[in-house]
């Protein structure tokens, strides 16, 4: 992967990638306690969010908010570029926005209307809006500006959001979506395959077959996945680790302990707002 444009400013992260032969296996599931503006520029690929697949085309936008497990599909072979930006969800009210601006993520469902098409935009385009915040980053790197251009693009985004509905090239998998929403529902309890298994009428074989196609990944990482992001979120507000691990579903301190340093490098109590992750 070649990382042309690269920085994180302002507590934002934004950079500007390319592989010029992508290969399935470096773009894993993968998820976040910020929020994510994505911005696909060329390639052959769809992307998956909470097991729904959508078609990528030139120009495409997707965000996802925090805890949203998503990862890219290669489709093909051929040059794969796109822009990514991620920042905290109290970023624009600490300066002053509208708390409005975030209800393209705040106001849906777990991977539900994610896509957006340049076409839903009538002012600035999102590769637009990607290339003059690198632009300015370069020759004026001012908060107040980068705050504004943002806060811009995402008040066009609010646009789109109201304007349409779930549109149609968004691919469900009914089955899925039902495993993935009674997980999310229940991540502070006890989960198994088993009780999994009674609640959706399938096998616990079934559903790790499912599972897997579906997201690339087994149940049970997902759900250590998602309690992972909930206890940091809690922690990084000031909350007792031990108390963050037990909200967060883990029943055992010292698996949530070891979970950290394999997956973050640090111990719960190191755990910081600005502990920086892969972005694929």
């Amino acid at each position: 992967m070649a990382t042309l444009e690269r920085d994180k400013v302002f507590g934002v992260y934004i950079s500007h990638s390319i592989d010029e032969e992508p290969k399935a296996a470096d773009f894993f599931m993968h998820v976040h306690d910020t929020y994510e503006i994505y911005c696909f520029v060329s390639g052959k690929a769809s992307y998956m969010v909470e097991g729904r697949i959508y078609d990528l085309r030139p120009g495409s936008l997707l965000l996802m908010r925090s805890a949203e497990t998503h990862k890219l599909i290669v489709n093909g072979s051929g040059r794969y570029e796109r822009y990514v930006m991620q920042f905290r969800p109290d970023f624009l009210e600490e300066r002053g926005f509208s708390k409005e601006l975030l209800a393209p993520y705040l106001k849906r469902g777990l991977g539900e209307r994610n896509l957006y098409l340049p076409s839903e935009f009538s002012a600035m385009k999102p590769i637009e809006f990607f290339q003059k915040c690198f632009r300015e980053l370069e020759f004026l790197p001012k908060e107040e500006v980068f705050a504004a251009n943002l806060s811009a693009f995402l008040s066009g985004v609010c646009t789109a959001f109201h304007n349409e509905k779930e549109p149609p090239y968004a691919v469900d998998r009914d089955i899925g979506r039902e495993i993935i929403d009674y997980i999310n529902e229940n991540l502070s309890e006890e989960l198994s395959l088993e009780r999994i298994s009674n609640e959706v009428h399938m096998s616990p074989s079934q559903i790790g077959r499912v599972f897997r196609r579906l997201t690339g990944t087994s149940v049970y990482d997902y759900i250590l996945s998602k309690r992972l992001i909930i206890a940091q979120e809690l922690i990084s507000k000031g909350e007792n680790a031990t108390y963050a691990a037990q909200k967060a579903g883990f029943r055992d301190y010292s698996a949530f302990y070891r979970l950290c340093k394999k997956r973050l490098g640090a111990a719960p109590t190191e755990v910081r707002e600005d502990i920086e992750r892969k972005i694929t």
